[in-house]
């Protein structure tokens, strides 16, 4: 039998561990609250510096013309796609796939062609996937385009153009993602040269000071909410669309940051499966008027079987707010940019939530004694 075990160091080499009290992880928790805080500003900070090579790509595409979109990547880079997928569609009538990256390498990038944009997302820089992605579209002729926070990496070296997120990623990508989402929707906002278009990129505009005000001004909120259901050994997510992405966000930093399961289920998978048991806590994305009767039927559910239910929302909806032991609003915005405001959200209930846990002397299940 071959030894793995150089093979299997590598693919364990994160230093942190899941038991509570770790040094390790929680010094990467408290980096990432320094980041989440800060996310309108890095939005802010990519757009402006971004500003021309956003224009260059619009060219670019424009000149082919790209007929469709795919977005490539792992983890929030994946979800990144589904976020602002909505955005392209509504803006630019182009369709897009949010891909990740290994499978697009070894089954979807076989049918791009020269009027598709294949954009490869890596905060890093170097993801392995992300690269054969690239490379294995650029075989077919496909407008490639890398976006990474890392200035010289091989996203951004390896393929047709470029574009760099102007965030930091010291903690679990929190800014990072924002500000990727917030840089392809001003990419489908040049691509599109509409009135619509025009409008949507106003409203981006009052996003970042948006973001950076609702951070603190829901902080001791979400403190007060996770702090209910720190205990719990798994956590449900959900969302329709834009706020489906955010959903993912959502799970994917308890994940990192608790750790502990956490499952994103669509919002009407939901329902075509027993989701929920009994005393489960699920994290409802509601903000946009398209989820809203979906979301009521979630609601009904959740409470016939004993969950526990945070709705985010961006409305007065009683019929919600009477079934459910928190809600949350957050500013109602359009639904191509929903997801931008939601995911804020979502950063600081998980953060909060592995805090709490902490404090209970909680890591991952079957880890539950101090390091």
């Amino acid at each position: 039998m071959t030894d793995h075990s150089e093979r299997l160091r590598a693919l364990t080499a994160e230093p942190s561990k899941d038991l509570a009290g770790d040094p390790h992880r929680l010094a990467r928790v408290a980096r990432t609250r320094a980041e989440m805080m800060a996310q309108g500003s890095a939005i802010s900070a990519t757009l402006s510096a971004e500003a021309d090579a956003i224009g260059e790509v619009a060219r670019m595409m424009r000149a082919r013309p790209v007929r469709r979109v795919v977005v490539a990547g792992c983890g929030d880079s994946w979800h990144v796609g589904a976020g602002v997928a909505h955005a392209w569609q509504s803006l630019a009538g182009t369709p897009v796939i949010a891909a990740q990256a290994l499978d697009y390498a070894c089954y979807g990038a076989a049918v791009a062609d020269a009027q598709t944009l294949v954009v490869g997302i890596s905060s890093g820089g170097s993801t392995p996937a992300v690269l054969a992605a690239l490379r294995e579209a650029r075989k077919t002729g496909a407008l490639t385009l890398g976006i990474s926070n890392t200035p010289g990496s091989l996203v951004l070296t390896e393929c047709d153009a470029a574009l760099r997120v102007h965030a930091s990623r010291k903690g679990w990508p929190t800014q990072s993602s924002t500000a990727t989402m917030a840089l392809l929707i001003r990419l489908a906002q040049a691509f599109a040269g509409n009135a619509q278009a025009e409008a949507l990129g106003a409203e981006l505009d009052g996003i970042a000071p948006m973001l950076d005000a609702l951070a603190p001004a829901l902080d001791a909120r979400m403190s007060a909410i996770a702090c209910e259901v720190a205990a719990a050994p798994l956590l449900l997510f959900s969302g329709l669309g834009p706020n489906g992405a955010a959903a993912a966000f959502g799970a994917a930093k308890v994940k990192e940051l608790s750790p502990i399961h956490a499952i994103a289920v669509p919002l009407e998978e939901y329902h075509h499966y027993r989701s929920q048991k009994a005393g489960e806590p699920i994290v409802l994305v509601a903000t946009d008027p398209a989820s809203h009767e979906r979301a009521l039927d979630t609601v009904l559910v959740a409470q016939a079987v004993g969950g526990w239910t945070l709705a985010v929302v961006a409305q007065d909806l009683p019929e919600i707010a009477s079934r459910v032991q928190h809600t949350v609003q957050v500013p109602l915005v359009r639904p191509e940019l929903a997801a931008l405001v939601s995911t804020v959200a979502l950063h600081l209930f998980a953060y909060h939530f592995a805090i709490a846990r902490d404090a209970l002397g909680l890591g991952a299940a079957g880890s539950p004694l101090k390091s």
